[in-house]
């Protein structure tokens, strides 16, 4: 009956924390109130059983031990489905446990931090955690259900809270590539804070015709590294700027380079907005810029995003947030 007792308190306890963040996220009045809440149904509860007189201090170890654990909340995969789902009961592939997230990555380049919204782990996959990413584009990859993703939606929701309690800097937010999944992270984000702004289109990238003069050049950093095999290197890049000209109307995407190596090679595929250079300038120098990117592979257009912006500007410090993590 005792065990039964408690196990019934704690439901209790885990449904009250799906209403609010973890402990660790919110004021110590408020980790008192729930504590003894907990407690205190623990002890009217117990009261009709025994008497025992060291009741309270049985009582105050319970709860400390059971207040101390996380609960898993993860994302799973079916490769062979293509589907994403929310799982409550482990965390291999994707941790999006409010307990364990957000995480500082470390240093993607000298002072600029990398900060990641779910933590990616190694699992039996060979996917590394993208089809998180590929799901919510909706390339190729779909969530199990409706319940599911909105499970996700809402653990990103809590953690987007967490982050901006703990980055605590005025925010403005800078989005070096523009597709929809970047911009609904940004809006998420500015929507926890009170004095953030968004910034689009401080860089762009690339058009072909400029990657492809400048690889053409007889000093390019293409040339030098393919030497005597440049010119099949060169027919196939070509290939590669015909696909993105026909697919993305002539803008240049590392993305669409299948061949690893020459990829990075190519570590120049954006630019500063000349046109608009000036009104950028006054909302960037001296301020704290977050630079948002839904995921970072090999990290060369995030590097080369904050290299442009320090380069360009004078902002007061750069941080990289992301959806998910490299690989634990």
């Amino acid at each position: 009956m005792f065990v039964s007792i408690i196990f019934s308190i704690l439901v209790e306890r885990k449904a009250l924390s799906l209403k609010t963040p973890k402990l660790h996220s919110i004021s110590g009045l408020w980790q008192c109130v729930l504590i003894n809440k907990v407690k205190i149904n623990i002890m009217k509860k117990l009261s009709e059983y025994t008497k025992d007189k060291n009741l309270n201090q049985i009582m105050d170890e319970i709860v400390e031990k059971e207040m101390d654990k996380t609960f898993n909340e993860g994302i799973g995969f079916d490769p062979e489905t293509k589907t994403v789902a929310y799982n409550s009961s482990h965390e291999n592939y994707v941790d999006i446990s409010i307990d364990n997230n957000p995480t500082i990555d470390g240093e993607i380049m000298p002072g600029v931090q990398v900060w990641s919204m779910f933590k990616r782990k190694k699992g039996e996959t060979r996917e590394d955690g993208n089809p998180l990413v590929y799901a919510l584009k909706g390339e190729g990859w779909t969530f199990r259900s409706e319940e599911g993703r909105l499970a996700i939606e809402k653990q990103f929701n809590l953690i987007s809270s967490k982050f901006v309690s703990m980055y605590q800097k005025r925010i403005t937010v800078l989005i070096p590539s523009g597709n929809e999944l970047n911009k609904h992270i940004a809006d998420v984000v500015l929507s926890k804070s009170e004095n953030g702004e968004l910034i689009e289109g401080v860089v762009c990238k690339l058009t072909t015709e400029e990657v492809n003069d400048i690889v053409l050049d007889f000093n390019s950093k293409f040339r030098e590294y393919y030497k005597a095999s440049f010119n099949s290197a060169y027919y196939r890049l070509d290939r590669y700027l015909d696909q993105m000209d026909k697919e993305l109307k002539g803008t240049f995407s590392r993305h669409l380079i299948k061949d690893p190596e020459m990829r990075d090679v190519l570590d120049f595929t954006l630019k500063v907005s000349e046109d608009i250079y000036a009104e950028f300038a006054n909302k960037i120098n001296g301020q704290n810029i977050l630079i948002i990117d839904d995921t970072i592979g090999c990290g060369q257009s995030i590097k080369e995003a904050c290299r442009i912006m320090m380069e360009s500007y004078a902002p007061k410090s750069i941080t990289v947030l992301t959806l998910s993590s490299g690989l634990n």
